[in-house]
């Protein structure tokens, strides 16, 4: 079946894009290195070194945060103001490194050079942009459609309990989970078209994006549906190992730092097993 076969290709193709998953990885390490290093030099001047951080080994104690006077506004300003520009320029960062990263899983070949994924990921840059974000507004509006109108036109009626516009709730983001797949296969075939055949024709792509998805539905479907529960299984686990852990000294914050990047790293694998399935599913 050919989703099995998207699935194998797509471990077989991320496999041989360690490189490219490397050179992403070492990418983000840096960049999120410009911004913890600030935040790191706050919480030293304004917790200081004092046996006072070992009440944090105990759980968060927010009334000690409290404590910290003026020194917290700062932080919580400079937070509230820059989160948006973080979240800006990891989008463009990320889907500036896409190009490289699907090119190399459609060349699928250890001998994959880093100036080849870089000058991929500069040719597809804006056209990745363009793609990204009318996909992007797709889901916005079939979220609406799906789970914010019904809610408006169910409370606007006044008819049924809190309890009844929960499980209405609940329904509806089921129904929201089986629609996502959709827009992401869209997305992802949009993507491998235009890395396979050397375009930057945004709407061609997309529309070989509805074509990809629609002519091999099921199986298409299937591997990306997948592929999305296996994603947010990992999320749930990484929180889960995360938040059971407890460092006590310099050697537990050490294991605690590679332990947050074997795992990232092996969200990046997922990632690029589910491009490299799409590449797959592209090419058969």
């Amino acid at each position: 079946m050919k989703f099995i076969k998207a699935f194998t290709s797509g471990a077989v193709r991320a496999f041989r894009s360690l490189k490219a998953l490397f050179i992403i990885w070492l990418l983000t390490f840096s960049m999120l290195a410009v911004f913890a290093f600030p935040l790191k030099s706050f919480m030293n001047n304004a917790l200081g070194n004092t046996s006072s951080v070992s009440l944090l080994n105990d759980g968060f104690d927010l009334t000690y945060f409290m404590d910290i006077g003026e020194a917290f506004s700062p932080l919580m300003a400079a937070i509230s103001g820059g989160i948006i520009i973080v979240l800006i320029v990891f989008f463009f960062f990320y889907t500036f490194l896409n190009g490289g990263l699907f090119d190399s899983l459609l060349k699928n070949k250890w001998a994959y050079k880093p100036s080849d994924f870089f000058r991929s990921s500069a040719r597809y840059f804006l056209s990745y942009i363009v793609i990204k974000l009318l996909v992007l507004i797709m889901i916005l509006v079939s979220m609406f459609l799906v789970i914010g109108l019904p809610l408006i036109i169910q409370r606007a009626s006044s008819s049924g309990s809190e309890g009844d516009i929960f499980r209405l709730l609940f329904v509806l983001r089921i129904v929201a989970l089986f629609i996502l797949p959709i827009f992401l296969l869209i997305a992802d075939y949009s993507r491998v078209w235009l890395a396979a055949n050397d375009y930057k024709k945004v709407f061609k792509a997309l529309g070989y994006g509805f074509k990809g998805t629609f002519t091999s539905f099921f199986s298409s479907y299937f591997y990306m549906l997948l592929m999305v529960i296996a994603q947010g299984l990992y999320a749930l686990l990484v929180i889960k190992i995360l938040s059971g852990y407890a460092p006590d000294s310099s050697g537990g914050l050490f294991l605690l730092f590679i332990l947050t990047q074997v795992l990232f790293f092996i969200k990046l694998f997922l990632r690029a097993m589910r491009y490299g399935g799409v590449a797959a599913l592209y090419q058969l």
